[in-house]
């Protein structure tokens, strides 16, 4: 265990001067003095939590070796050769026009003109993300080196234009200057800065929740508590349980069991119909709710649900990063043009529902100095590493707990936290901490805690959802024995799970036609097509594929075809998704290019009518980034990734990959088996 820090120690400069002894020292001890009052359990958490956000943020700034992965420090280590051949760089880029977004930060919003990259250019680049702008002389080479690097985050991507949003606009638009101008990836220390001031917000905390959330002391359960009301037969006794457990709840909800649309609409309901209860003649107690996610397109999927179910609620956040159907919500909106300090506290104060991400939350954490939450909700909490998690759990307000109870939502059988290091390089050691089933830093609170419930033999404080609403029954089945075979999940029946055909009417074009008209899971064997000064991250034979299908699936669906329902496009890696783009633009569809293609990752949350998946990999070593969130239970592999990739789709899957390759995996083999015996294994004739 490593030793505590004293000022003693971190005066390496041996400072004894007036401004150390009578500014520094004494706000260095007084942060440091709670690190000593810690107890050996507390110590162990603290310092293993600490070493792996730190290494977290040194691996997420120089890589983990040369060549592998992606770091801050390939701004400058990487040729520009590679940059280009990997989509990781725009360049040649004019501006065509500068915007203000508000007087007040000037010049933020840059459209610029973007030149032919070359033939064999596939951005590695979307919508949101955060990158460095900067200019060079049209005879040099871009190189951020030499440059003055304007961050902000891609707000439109077109083949011919890109428009950039500036954090810090510029009042002198002169500024903005240049021959030529290039784009490249931004990172952010903002993720370990937050998790570092968490872990110190939890040893800072109140002494009662920090053992709750270390296993030191069991959660309460109030058995004689009742429902407000019936909400629906397949939730009612989870909600039920989820309103009696005082401390804590933790339901699992596998891929379509409703945990946003149902569950945590219920959940949200039945804890304002408590709080609205009369307390006196003059007043009524109001419910303040606190619902949080990991990603900001699972927020909008929560606000979809409160606007559907016309709860209001306000979200911290920004416009750039909340889809506009929603803006109206964000807390700049509903304020006054000229709202004071005293008006943004008052209105704060006043909401019942506050919806936000993790991280969004974790940077505007003052909000609990203005409020107390009852109970706080946390989606996609199995995503969510425990440093990111631990301090909002464990936030104070005005000397008491700022939330009560907290509900954490989840699947642990699909996609975990995003983490850079090694498997070795997070695991935990230490008994005392393994003792608590903190077994690997990688892990979230939401997986430790299961793991506490289920050791203790206790089932009050976890619930499981069984019913899902949307894959029919012969896509759900291979998922259903492989992957939840403890759950066993069950079919609502919804009217697309009962129907026997699918709905495909126009005359058939070939064989392929009466192929997709005939099942619901198909796969697509794919030829090998590597090529030179084309990265192994891209299969155009797959991505003509891709491309026919989705001809023929709009077809068919003629009037019917809605981009943003019936048909989705998943695949592992960003340059395949330009690759899918470049082959659809040729076929002149409009309504094609507006359909979501994204990795598995963007998806986890998201459905299609129909799920079209690019397994892409063409060699043995991807196989590794393929199934790299495998784990086994009862000697079962779960393989994460391809489980949500499988369960997005409602009425059909089909998937192509290098067969070949897939089969040197046991599961993969399994599906493609699985697949064929069932008469959807077909061969498209080239």
């Amino acid at each position: 265990m490593l030793p505590l820090l004293t000022p003693q120690t971190l005066n390496v400069e041996k400072q004894n001067d007036n401004f150390y002894n009578r500014y520094l020292l004494p706000q260095l001890t007084e942060t440091l003095a709670p690190l000593h009052q810690l107890n050996d359990l507390e110590r162990a958490y603290f310092t293993r939590m600490m070493t792996f956000v730190i290494k977290e943020q040194l691996v997420s700034k120089v890589g983990v070796q040369e060549g592998v992965g992606n770091s801050n420090a390939d701004l400058w280590n990487m040729p520009l050769a590679e940059k280009k051949e990997t989509g990781n760089i725009y360049t040649g880029l004019t501006i065509i026009e500068k915007e203000r977004s508000s007087s007040f930060n000037g010049y933020d919003t840059i459209t610029l003109s973007v030149p032919q990259q070359g033939e064999d250019f596939l951005p590695n680049f979307r919508r949101g993300d955060m990158i460095y702008l900067y200019s060079y002389k049209k005879n040099e080479a871009p190189d951020v080196r030499k440059s003055i690097l304007f961050k902000g985050s891609l707000q439109e991507i077109h083949g011919d234009s890109i428009t950039v949003h500036l954090n810090d606009g510029q009042q002198n638009p002169d500024l903005i200057s240049g021959d030529y101008f290039a784009i490249e990836h931004a990172g952010s220390d903002i993720g370990g800065t937050s998790a570092i001031r968490s872990l110190y917000t939890f040893i800072t905390s109140n002494e009662e929740r920090r053992q709750l959330l270390l296993g030191q002391r069991t959660p309460r359960v109030d058995k004689s508590l009742t429902l407000s009301r019936s909400y629906h037969p397949d939730y009612d006794e989870i909600i039920l349980k989820a309103k009696q457990a005082q401390d804590y709840f933790l339901l699992i909800g596998p891929p379509g069991t409703g945990k946003t649309s149902q569950a945590l609409q219920f959940l949200v309901r039945e804890q304002l119909a408590e709080k609205s209860k009369v307390q006196s003649s003059k007043f009524k107690i109001q419910s303040s709710i606190l619902l949080l996610a990991y990603t900001n397109r699972a927020v909008d999927e929560i606000c979809n649900m409160l606007t559907e179910n016309e709860l209001d609620y306000i979200r911290i956040g920004n416009e750039f990063s909340c889809d506009p159907k929603y803006s109206d919500h964000l807390l700049k909106e509903v304020l006054d043009e000229n709202a004071t300090l005293n008006s943004i506290k008052s209105t704060l104060a006043d909401a019942q529902i506050v919806v936000a991400t993790t991280s969004t939350m974790n940077s505007n954490a003052t909000l609990f100095n203005i409020k107390h939450f009852d109970l706080a909700i946390i989606d996609e909490a199995s995503q969510i590493l425990e440093p990111n998690i631990i301090g909002l759990l464990t936030s104070q307000h005005r000397g008491g707990r700022a939330i009560g109870k907290f509900v954490l939502i989840g699947d642990h059988k699909q996609l975990p936290a995003v983490v850079q290091q090694s498997d070795t390089e997070v695991l935990v050691e230490d008994e005392t901490l393994k003792a608590i089933h903190l077994n690997s830093c990688a892990n979230s609170l939401f997986e430790r805690l299961i793991l506490t419930e289920r050791a203790a033999g206790r089932t009050e404080f976890v619930g499981t959802l069984h019913k899902q609403g949307r894959m029919h029954p012969d896509i759900a089945d291979f998922a259903n024995r492989k992957f939840y075979a403890r759950e066993q999940l069950e079919c609502v029946p919804l009217a697309h799970q009962l129907e026997q055909t699918l709905a495909y009417n126009e005359t058939s074009e070939d064989e392929t036609d009466d192929v997709l008209k005939a099942h619901r899971m198909i796969f697509i064997p794919s030829k090998p097509c590597r090529q030179l000064n084309i990265s192994e991250k891209v299969n155009t034979e797959e991505a003509r594929i891709i491309t026919d299908l989705l001809r023929r699936l709009y077809r068919q669906l003629g009037k019917n075809f809605d981009p943003q329902k019936s048909v989705g496009v998943i695949v592992p890696y960003r340059n395949q998704i330009a690759m899918i783009r470049k082959e659809i633009e040729k076929l002149g569809i409009p309504e094609l290019e507006e359909i979501c293609i994204d990795t598995v990752e963007r998806y986890q949350g998201s459905q299609r009518d129909i799920i079209l998946y690019s397994f892409t990999i063409q060699s043995r070593y991807q196989l590794d980034f393929l199934t790299a969130n495998t784990f086994y239970e009862d000697g079962q592999p779960i393989d994460r990734k391809l489980n949500v990739a499988i369960t997005r789709a409602r009425k059909q899957l089909i998937l192509t990959g290098n067969e070949q390759t897939l089969r040197q995996n046991q599961l993969f083999a399994e599906l493609i088996d699985y697949i064929k015996e069932k008469g959807g294994y077909y061969t498209i004739e080239r």
